[in-house]
């Protein structure tokens, strides 16, 4: 949020405009944040459990919220993947050898930072869909004896960039308190993935902008008619 805040206004100092503002930069404070838990599918990977917390820093644009998020989950290759990659390097030995790659298992871990879009359609009641659409940087991790300390792991290990699509539903339950179920779907450039949640979201309310209480009105002076 620091990081959008200082480039929003240099590129504002440059132009000679007041962009932060234009671009409603200024308007943005913490509105409510989220806890949620569910399972993720990524390709070749084993599903697993996926964590992520979420904090919406208000509309950027009418019913367009800004989400900032970070998720992290942990599995490993699905067997026939790792069965596959040892098969095409024991093709690859010399031919007569007795000597043969053995397969194990490769684990994967993944840190998600998310910034996002949201469109939260105007409703009369508490309940509220939304949709979604963002960028995630993955920060990747594999280990396993199968790879350690060659050019697989190293290309493994590494930070991607890749977006995403988000669909979902938030029930304001309580005055600060609700529940928020959400699909999601991953394009990186090193694995594709779908994910459901749900959770639980704490809103702080108006912090900035709410006009105060109007004064309460005390009894007439002595001797006023």
């Amino acid at each position: 949020m620091a990081i959008v805040g200082l480039f929003a206004r240099r590129l504002s100092a440059q132009s000679g405009g007041d962009l932060f503002a234009r671009l409603n930069l200024d308007k943005l404070q913490l509105e409510s944040l989220g806890a949620s838990a569910g399972r993720i599918f990524p390709s070749q990977v084993v599903p697993t459990t996926i964590f992520a917390l979420g904090a919406d820093y208000g509309e950027i644009a009418p019913a367009w919220h800004v989400i900032f998020g970070v998720s992290y989950w942990e599995s490993r290759f699905q067997d026939d993947v790792i069965q596959t990659f040892v098969d095409s390097i024991n093709r690859r030995l010399t031919p007569g050898t007795t000597a043969t790659v053995q397969p194990s298992r490769i684990q994967l871990y993944d840190i998600a930072f998310s910034a996002e879009a949201r469109y939260v359609a105007a409703q009369s009641n508490a309940l509220q869909p939304f949709i979604g659409l963002g960028l995630a940087a993955h920060a990747i991790n594999a280990e396993g004896t199968l790879i350690n300390g060659t050019f697989v792991e190293r290309s493994l290990d590494n930070i991607n960039a890749g977006f995403f699509l988000s669909l979902g539903v938030s029930l304001k339950m309580l005055k600060h308190v609700g529940i928020e179920v959400t699909g999601r779907g991953d394009l990186v450039s090193s694995f594709r993935s779908l994910q459901a949640r749900a959770g639980a979201t704490y809103y702080f309310g108006h912090i900035r902008g709410t006009p105060p209480p109007p004064p309460t009105a005390g009894p007439p002076p002595p001797g006023s008619s």
